[in-house]
């Protein structure tokens, strides 16, 4: 293989990521049948002796002689089948495919467990047969999983449990339920995952301590973390650490380290500090387990990190010791995964130092493939061809590379996997433009696009799976799904062909990109009744046009949708390095906050007016266009629209503007000002226990101006405004609007995404609950959710996902909300000339937000736009 070329040290960023489970292994019990003894089973029946040659074959089997242990094994069947025992016969077969299991013979493995079933269905009923069958289909269900049928091994062991529970054998209904938790994980279904080991959880915490009791809650600390709730996850994988050193269990012990190694890393407070934490747990992990499973999968976990946090010499260092320990693993899908991941590793190691070379690591990913047609696993064998594929796609043999991702994409298609199956179809696009940006290739330019355009819609399929709650168990959005939807638009936008075609699939790619990113910042998918944004402007505001954004690597692209016409208007392409583009906004954004600045901001907002407004001006005076509705890209989320410039007035003097997501909003509503009814809520000292946060010396004034408007307000205040006792005043009765007129912190995610209330913290996770309908007193979704003291993250180009992230949580069609910390006094003004206007005559939300800027822009005291730019509303405009 030649040797990597610079250009594609770039390009291993957005190697693949192995899914939770497949790098964060549930260690269950796995242990050979030899059990035909059927005492304490709730029945009163004999014990029944084996033979001495089983027990040797169980040593064996324990020791990882696996070929030694099939040949006692076939000498026992042997004595069984000459006795006539059926029941003898059964148990042996099973551990034949037990063995057969671990030796990689899936074939001997499936028709072994098969004939153990078949023989034990046919013998008459009785505790010793109920035994060996429930032991059959579990050993079934290990074999199934291993597989990759989930779903099959699910309802193998879901009998196996029912035969368990007429035995009264509680520890094996135990066992076995871990197992089904970790193929509903593998299935994705992580809600589930998470119920049933609470559930069990409930069940064993009155029990003594115990390895199951250990390896539940690690279980359910690993499916927890896979959620996202890492303080839980936490909880439980430290209390299996505590029971599995009181039981002085090492490989529990270990293998509650490596969970811990593995949540450490994905919290992203103090990087550093959970970094290194990590790897002291995966070194524990590593000197505590006496199985190479663990001790493998901890020691590549380490390299991983090693990696990313540049510690080379000690990756280098450490990545010979894998490859030796790596051959020890026993056949199965672990190990695959477990080679895939090793040789990923390897890559990015490769590209920041001068080893190993590419001949190693496809080394690996051959015995990796070997190993995946040995077990017939298809989407084993799909991910080996894939990342075989992705390696050679580095070293730039092109053809070769070309044929592996297309192998691996059939394989995943044949089982329908389109979870891996959007990678090989991305991966094929950047092949068949062979790693070119402007893919030179004019040949493979439709191919190309056909194969990213493939990818996104597989990726449409299966968005609400791959919400990515940290960096290691899923997806990383930013490195493993974002640049999907970024070179697909990139394609599209620079096709020799460029037609309306092209122009409507780049602004649905645009769409799922902001959908898919509000999904990520919330963690879950949003379920929603939408109307799509083209037909409200069409047929409900006929004066509103839409401006779409993104900013490319080499250029900034608008597409701009005006009422009652179904061509879009593509305005001529900002060539501008995405640096470039992110240094005059973060300048732009600086020069807004800085008051007394009036001369830069103007020029800066002179600049973006010019990328975003000035090659449309000429159509939106032609179109009498009153309001500018903007789904904004990366940097531009953190610059307040209203505050561009064009030289002689700025933006909020002609447009009432407003920001959406995508393509769909709530079906919008136009406020009638006789019928709003509006909850204030305020809250003048943050309580004590919340640190940072200032006295709020005007919120009073803020809300008794707000009645003098003349809307209908009910008020929570001060030591009242409590989440329960506001959830309850919500639900008195239809509130058109809430105004929370307390303190806020838009964060980077959603953990850091908050209101204040007298008890503490109202977070965003919350907000679906308590304002969730209850009764039969309000029936209808809240409006408008002001938000009216609160502030974001410095720059962070998230808060816009926050405060929609917020919207959507509490259910309201549009929230007004500001993107830096406001001064209280001018609030006061905002909020009394908002409602003054707002639901009048042909006022929208849009233009009464508008109206209170203005209101503030013609107070000598608050005309910088630091006091008037920074509101915005995020949905529904009208």
């Amino acid at each position: 293989m030649p040797k990597f070329n610079s250009l594609y040290k770039q390009r291993i960023k957005f190697g693949y990521v192995i899914l939770a489970g497949l790098t964060a292994l549930l260690c269950i019990f796995t242990s050979p049948v030899f059990a035909r003894d059927t005492s304490n089973q709730g029945f009163n029946s004999p014990q029944i002796a084996i033979l001495p040659q089983e027990q040797e074959a169980k040593n064996l089997y324990t020791a990882g002689r696996f070929s030694e242990a099939v040949t006692v094994l076939q000498q026992v069947l042997q004595v069984y089948q000459g006795n006539n025992d059926t029941i003898g016969q059964a148990v042996v077969l099973s551990n034949l495919a037990l063995n057969f299991h671990q030796l990689g013979q899936i074939p001997k493995a499936t028709e072994a467990i098969e004939n153990a079933i078949a023989l034990i269905q046919n013998t008459p009923d009785s505790p010793q047969s109920l035994t060996v069958w429930a032991q059959a289909v579990d050993v079934k269900g290990g074999l199934q999983l291993a597989q990759g049928k989930a779903e099959a091994a699910l309802s193998s062991w879901e009998q196996a449990a029912s035969f368990y529970q007429k035995l009264q054998d509680s520890n094996k209904v135990t066992l076995v339920t871990i197992k089904q938790a970790q193929a509903l994980q593998t299935l994705g279904l992580y809600q589930r995952t998470i119920s049933t080991l609470e559930k069990l959880k409930t069940t064993l915490q009155n029990q003594p301590d115990s390895l199951i009791k250990a390896a539940n809650l690690r279980s359910l600390g690993d499916a927890l973390l896979v959620a996202g709730d890492l303080k839980k996850a936490d909880e439980n994988l430290q209390a299996s650490l505590k029971i599995a050193q009181q039981l002085q269990s090492p490989e529990n012990v270990a293998a509650a380290y490596l969970s811990l190694g593995n949540l450490a890393r994905a919290q992203s407070k103090n990087k550093e500090k959970n970094n290194q934490q990590a790897l002291g747990f995966y070194q524990q992990a590593e000197v505590m387990a006496n199985t190479s499973t663990i001790k493998a999968q901890a020691q590549i976990n380490r390299l991983r990190l090693l990696v990313k946090m540049e510690k080379l010499p000690e990756a280098q260092a450490l990545y010979p010791q894998i490859k030796s320990q790596i051959s020890n693993l026993p056949v199965g899908r672990p190990a695959i995964y477990a080679q895939v991941q090793f040789a990923q590793s390897l890559l990015e190691l490769r590209l920041k130092s001068s080893s190993p070379n590419p001949e190693t690591i496809g080394q690996i990913l051959a015995v990796a493939r070997q190993q995946a047609e040995q077990l017939q696993d298809v989407r084993a064998e799909s991910f080996v061809l894939g990342n075989l594929g992705h390696l050679y796609e580095m070293t730039q043999q092109w053809a070769i590379a070309q044929d592996l991702t297309r192998k691996a994409l059939n394989l995943s298609q044949s089982i329908q996997a389109q979870d891996i199956a959007y990678r090989w179809q991305w991966q094929l696009g950047r092949i068949l433009c062979q790693g070119q940006k402007q893919c030179d290739n004019q040949e493979k330019f439709p191919d190309a696009i056909n194969a990213y355009t493939e990818a996104f819609n597989s990726l449409q399929g299966i968005r609400g799976d791959l919400i990515a709650s940290n960096a290691d168990v899923q997806f990383s959005f930013r490195e493993s799904v974002e640049p999907l939807y970024r070179r697909l638009v990139d394609l599209l936008l620079q096709s020799p062909t460029s037609s309306q075609s092209n122009l409507q699939q780049a602004r649905n790619v645009l769409e799922a990109l902001q959908v898919a990113k509000l999904q990520n910042f919330m963690q879950q998918a949003c379920q929603d009744t939408k109307l799509q944004l083209d037909k409200v402007i069409d047929t409900k505001d006929q004066k509103a046009a839409v401006i779409y954004s993104i900013i490319l690597d080499d250029r900034l692209e608008v597409i701009v949708k005006f009422p009652n016409n179904q061509d879009l208007y593509h305005s001529p392409a900002v060539k501008l390095s995405k640096k470039e583009i992110e240094t005059t906004l973060q300048q732009f954004y600086n020069n807004l906050k800085d008051i007394g600045n009036y001369e830069d901001v103007q020029e800066d907002g002179q600049k973006v007016y010019r990328w975003l407004i000035q090659p449309i001006q000429t159509k939106l005076e032609q179109g009498k266009i009153k309001t500018l509705i903007f789904v904004l890209d990366g940097f531009l989320r953190k610059i307040p629209m209203a505050s561009l410039y064009d030289g002689k007035q700025y933006l909020m003097e002609k447009y009432a503007v407003a920001l959406v997501l995508g393509l769909q909003v709530r079906d919008p509503m136009p406020l009638q000002r006789r019928e709003i009814k509006v909850l204030a809520a305020s809250l003048t000292e943050p309580p004590k226990e919340v640190k940072g946060f200032s006295r709020l010396e005007n919120v009073k004034k803020e809300i008794a101006e707000i009645k003098k408007t003349g809307v209908d307000v009910s008020t929570i205040a001060e030591a009242q405004f409590t989440n329960k006792a506001f959830n309850t005043k919500l639900n008195t009765s239809n509130f058109d609007i809430v105004h929370l007129a307390t303190h806020g912190y838009f964060g980077a995610d959603r953990e850091n995404t908050f209101v204040l209330t007298a008890d503490g913290k109202m977070k965003l996770d919350e907000f679906d609950r308590l304002f969730q309908r209850q009764g039969q007193k309000r029936t209808k979704a809240i409006e408008i959710l002001f938000l009216s003291a609160c502030q974001t993250a410095a720059g962070n180009d998230q808060a816009v996902m926050g405060i929609a992230g917020t919207t959507v949580q509490a259910g309201a069609s549009s929230a007004i909300a500001s993107l830096w910390d406001l001064d209280d006094q001018s609030s006061v003004l905002f909020a009394k000339a908002f409602y003054q206007n707002l639901g009048k005559p042909g006022v929208s939300r849009a233009e009464a937000l508008r109206l209170a800027q203005q209101a503030l822009f013609k107070n000598p005291d608050y005309d910088h736009p630091s006091f008037w730019a920074p509101y915005v509303l995020v949905g529904s405009w009208l």
